[in-house]
């Protein structure tokens, strides 16, 4: 069994979304299709030849070189991300008749991105595809209010290596709270700022570590300057070693205003580092609240932050029962096992040939 897909994951998530597939049996080769290629997997061949081409031509170059190398003896399209990876794997699911299945892996909720001619595609597709995924079950019922049939929509973990992400005792808890993401506007980092601010009132000498490059460092960096933060708050940038990073701090803190179902919890958690989030996008899906972390309802609460960032510095018992209970859930729930059972209960309904 021959399998297309297409997306623009890094080549970390690229690999966190195809090793699984690659673990079922009857699936012989994936060709996956993006900028260059991700990490190594067995079964998969990378396809690259759009390095120079962005935009519209990119795309519609990455289109040609996909009809060049898919044929009739394909039995599945996948594309990762509505549009215009999803587009990409709708045509040439149609063009061959093969079935199709798009995953979502932000939240579809997000209005501020899909509206207008986007949305109007992107719901043409779903009536016309074969199967949906969705990181969790408020995506899924978002989908399913959309109009999309429930059997068609498949909730698909976002899998990680839980042997690599795992606890490491030997490496010291340099900072008390830690973040790691790109670096835009929708991940709210100033209000992390202003928690700190607020955390230092009473604890002088915190640490936050703060990984990830994107548009708004530069703002940051200004901010940290202006509020005092200098010797708080470290900006790291890009990190090599994201295990090692997770193992460092005490408490990973999002204050997103949007997501579907970050990686960086998952991992966080599966290393032992509670999670104290805004309750947006599936994080119900992974975050007990009050069990294994801590859910804010209103991620301009930064009141309700530093109280539950304070219960977890503070208690020592109460954290040692979160951290492992993260441990515990990501485990079970989270596996590179977990989400190849659903990628084959999909073949399986859709009739995959």
């Amino acid at each position: 069994m021959k399998i297309s897909l297409t997306c623009k994951l890094d080549s970390a998530g690229s690999y966190g979304f195809i090793k699984p597939i690659s673990e079922i049996d009857k699936v012989s080769e994936i060709n996956v299709f993006r900028d260059s290629k991700a990490l190594p997997c067995k079964k998969v061949e990378y396809h690259t030849s759009f390095k120079n081409k962005k935009g519209f031509w990119g795309q519609l170059s990455k289109l040609i070189k996909m009809m060049k190398i898919v044929d009739k003896d394909f039995s599945l399209s996948i594309g990762i991300y509505e549009i215009p990876h999803g587009l990409l794997a709708y045509l040439i699911g149609k063009f061959y008749n093969i079935p199709t299945v798009i995953s979502i892996i932000g939240n579809p909720g997000y209005t501020n991105l899909r509206k207008g001619i986007r949305k109007k595609i992107t719901h043409f597709m779903y009536k016309r595809i074969h199967a949906v995924t969705v990181t969790g079950s408020k995506s899924k019922q978002v989908v399913i209010d959309n109009g999309i049939k429930d059997n068609k929509v498949y909730i698909l973990p976002n899998s990680i290596n839980v042997e690599k992400f795992s606890p490491n005792n030997l490496i010291i808890k340099e900072f008390d709270l830690i973040s790691l993401g790109r670096l835009s506007p929708e991940k709210e980092l100033f209000n992390l700022l202003e928690i700190v601010s607020i955390l230092r009132k009473s604890k002088q000498n915190i640490k936050v570590g703060i990984a990830g490059k994107g548009p708004e460092l530069a703002l940051l960096e200004r901010k940290i300057i202006e509020n005092n933060l200098a010797s708080n708050v470290k900006l790291l940038g890009f990190v090599d070693d994201i295990v090692e990073f997770y193992n460092s701090g005490k408490v990973f803190v999002l204050t997103s205003r949007t997501e579907g179902l970050p990686r960086t919890i998952i991992e966080a958690m599966a290393c032992g580092v509670p999670c104290v989030s805004s309750n947006i996008g599936d994080m119900e899906d992974v975050i007990e609240d009050e069990i294994n972390g801590y859910l804010i309802e209103d991620y301009t609460n930064l009141g309700h932050f530093v109280e539950r960032i304070n219960l977890l510095l503070n208690e020592e018992s109460r954290y040692d029962s979160f951290s492992e209970k993260s441990i515990n859930s990501i485990r079970k729930n989270f596996s590179y096992e977990a989400a190849t059972k659903v990628w084959e209960e999909i073949i399986n309904n859709i009739g995959v040939r």
